[in-house]
């Protein structure tokens, strides 16, 4: 079984926590995610419970406010410094059995340093970080579960249930009716019901106007293709780059380059859905003679000759936050 454990203090982000259980329930099924409140029954031994749950799970979900760090017990000391803090129980269970650990800030919260943690939990301090800002939660949230979704492939998204109610059940009896009479309009007028084609140069028009391949009034489709710049700040002190981005457009595909640190990157699953575009860019990483792949996912709403980006970088040997920046022709 495929599942995420959420870990966080009550006294620091329970808000923040429920949301998220609120939102993976909904995608995954409540079966797979765990959270104390909602599982742990009376009598349960608390130790028992975390290491059997960590044990189906592949991703935890350590959500760090402004106190997660700082939060103290009743003999005055910090609550993370105490062998059965269970905080501090989960996460180290997590990584000790090699969990897929991945640190949410919510709340001002900030990465610990790895001087700041005991020495079981040294590790996260390491791991990438994820921001949910109260103004851009559900964009946070959505970058957040194409995270999961590259971690935990098998939990694929619950399926929805298609409701049998008499109201369904009278739509599709109106449906119904109507097909019928529009096929009786059909057979009276003595022609189909059907738009003539229309060349090339007509459906170019129509795109640029607004108008979609039946004629009728529509979105315009956005067009990128071509140079685009961006001043882009990226997560670590004095790192203020020009990148450029060059996109060539195939019906909703998107390929070409993508600069990072001024180096083209090739682009690769590269798509654009009305002004949505996303896509990701691959870069070698050295960290204490160690090398590895960061993959920078990158995900932007186009907004005229403006296109808003946010770019999160997966990468296992440094921790990164999610960056934002805006690019133009």
């Amino acid at each position: 079984m495929s599942g995420v454990f959420i870990s966080y203090r009550r006294e620091d982000s329970s808000g923040y926590a429920g949301r998220l259980f609120d939102i993976l329930s909904g995608r995954y099924g409540k079966e797979n995610v765990y959270m104390d409140l909602d599982t742990i029954q009376g009598g349960d031994n608390f130790a028992t419970v975390i290491e059997d749950k960590i044990g189906q799970c592949d991703a935890l979900l350590a959500v760090i406010g402004d106190r997660w760090l700082t939060c103290t017990g009743a003999d005055g000391g910090r609550r993370i410094d105490a062998e059965r803090d269970y905080v501090r129980m989960e996460i180290a269970k997590a990584l000790e059995r090699g969990v897929r650990v991945i640190p949410v800030l919510v709340s001002g919260g900030k990465m610990p340093h790895q001087t700041d943690l005991p020495e079981n939990l040294r590790l996260l301090a390491l791991h990438q970080a994820m921001d949910l800002r109260d103004a851009h939660f559900h964009t946070d949230a959505d970058l957040l579960m194409d995270v999961l979704k590259q971690t935990v492939p098998s939990m694929a998204s619950k399926p929805r249930k298609a409701g049998t109610n008499r109201f369904a059940v009278a739509g599709l009896a109106v449906l119904a009716i109507a097909m019928i009479v529009c096929s009786i309009l059909v057979f009276w007028r003595g022609k189909p019901m059907v738009d003539p084609p229309i060349d090339g140069a007509a459906a170019a028009a129509q795109a640029g106007s607004g108008v979609d391949s039946s004629g009728k009034p529509g979105k315009a489709r956005v067009n990128i293709s071509g140079k685009w710049k961006a001043t882009v700040t990226y997560d670590w002190p004095g790192a203020v780059y020009e990148e450029t981005f060059n996109f060539e457009i195939a019906g909703t595909e998107v390929s070409g380059t993508a600069s990072f640190l001024k180096a083209d990157r090739g682009i690769f699953d590269g798509k654009i859905e009305g002004d949505r575009i996303s896509f990701v860019t691959k870069t070698i990483a050295t960290m204490d003679d160690k090398s590895s792949q960061d993959v920078h996912s990158y995900k932007g709403v186009v907004e005229g000759d403006t296109i808003r980006f946010t770019m999160l970088t997966d990468s296992s040997v440094e921790s990164h936050v999610p960056i934002h920046f805006a690019a133009k022709r």
